[in-house]
């Protein structure tokens, strides 16, 4: 019998919400959230590469996180800070 791995974000949703979570915490602690800190304890978390890629696309793509210019940072957008008050 073949067991399947844990799959602990594989509903975007969940996937999404873990990653503003994660970026709410970095962002406040350094006005903005490097992508490689967010990945890194999103993947510690139980997350994969792949539902990482989508929970930000789909976070830009609501509003809630702007992507810097260089690809390097995440910031939240008046409508993401919102999520956390």
């Amino acid at each position: 019998m073949k067991f399947q791995k844990d799959r602990h974000y594989a509903a975007p949703e969940a996937a999404e919400r873990k990653l503003l979570e994660l970026a709410n915490v970095i962002e406040a602690e350094q006005g903005r959230a490097p992508l490689s800190e967010i990945n890194t304890q999103f993947m510690a978390a139980g997350g994969s590469a792949d539902q990482y890629a989508r929970a930000v696309e789909a976070a830009v793509d609501h509003g809630w996180l702007t992507l810097h210019a260089s690809g390097g940072y995440l910031s939240f957008t008046p409508l993401g800070a919102c999520l956390f008050v």
